[in-house]
């Protein structure tokens, strides 16, 4: 850890003491480390700012002053310290880092400062890792300190966004990416996952997901769509699209095609019997993303089928 994040710590630990403390103490204590601060900040000692694709997720505690209302403030607070330590395992785990710890929740990174392809599916399966932990801390609090009802619940979404400068130092993270990934967190049910479009086409045919209906997020123009995370499938299937990743473009000219791949689906499922389509046609007019098209439409229906 360097100067300007031992600082950096020591100011957030002083202001969080304001209460316990008092103004008088803690503003004496925080003017020097503000001048060695501000002092660093002239020299420009700060890592340079570079865009980025990464994966945020947001987890926090549901209803977290009610479920320690019984419990005076420094029990309260131990409490949530070791929940959120535990809550956290899982992110490093999978590949992730903790950026920031906020009171009854935190905000983590996938792809920074080491990225990886699969940011987006070590991302996601560290929420589920999370619900689990919750699960399991929820059973011991119960026992040990009459804690009712101890649920988290988590927001995950992938995007360009700004990192490095003066904030947070190596941890400032900031962008629209960033906002919504907090906006699926407080969106997201109690002890349930929401992630954005962007990272659900990156994690397709790897969890069982269930689209729900948009959500109306605040900075944001139009209803965002999301979807619940329920479970890691136990075998992946994934196609790979061709073309340029990252880039969707709606599926033109193939509507009659698409019907009967559905029709045919739902007559399997409504009849109990297995069917056979084959596809065939001239090389470049489409076949692959037909099956990419319907593999998609297939992940998001709320029947289990062995598709091959």
């Amino acid at each position: 850890m360097d100067e300007r994040q031992k600082l950096e710590e020591a100011i957030a630990h002083l202001e969080a003491q304001r209460a316990t403390l008092g103004e008088v103490v803690v503003e004496a204590a925080l003017t020097p480390l503000r001048q060695k601060l501000a002092e660093i900040e002239a020299r420009g000692d700060f890592p340079e700012q570079q865009r980025k694709q990464v994966t945020i997720l947001f987890s926090d505690i549901v209803g977290s002053t009610k479920i320690v209302s019984h419990l005076d403030p420094e029990e309260a607070r131990d409490l949530f310290d070791a929940a959120l330590r535990r809550l956290a395992e899982p992110i490093a785990r999978h590949g992730g880092h903790v950026m920031r710890f906020m009171g009854d929740g935190f905000k983590a990174v996938f792809g920074s400062p080491q990225a990886r392809e699969d940011d987006p599916e070590r991302a996601v399966r560290a929420a589920l890792g999370i619900l689990d932990v919750a699960r399991q801390l929820a059973d011991e609090l119960r026992a040990t300190r009459n804690v009712q009802d101890f649920q988290v619940r988590v927001g995950v979404n992938t995007g360009l966004a700004a990192l490095g400068g003066v904030t947070e130092a190596e941890d400032t993270l900031m962008g629209s990416p960033v906002n919504l990934a907090a906006r699926l967190e407080s969106a997201a049910p109690h002890g349930g996952i929401l992630i954005s479009h962007d990272t659900y086409r990156h994690v397709r045919g790897v969890f069982d997901v269930q689209p729900l209906p948009p959500i109306t997020a605040k900075g944001f123009e139009q209803p965002v769509p999301v979807y619940q995370v329920l479970r890691a499938k136990p075998h992946s299937f994934r196609t790979h699209p061709r073309g340029v990743e990252g880039v969707e473009t709606r599926l033109v000219g193939r509507e009659s095609e698409f019907k009967l791949l559905q029709d045919t689906l739902n007559l399997a499922v409504d009849e109990g019997e297995g069917q056979v389509v084959t596809i065939t046609g001239e090389a470049g007019v489409g076949k692959s993303r037909l099956l990419y098209e319907f593999e998609n439409w297939l992940e998001l229906q709320p029947f289990r089928v062995r598709y091959f």
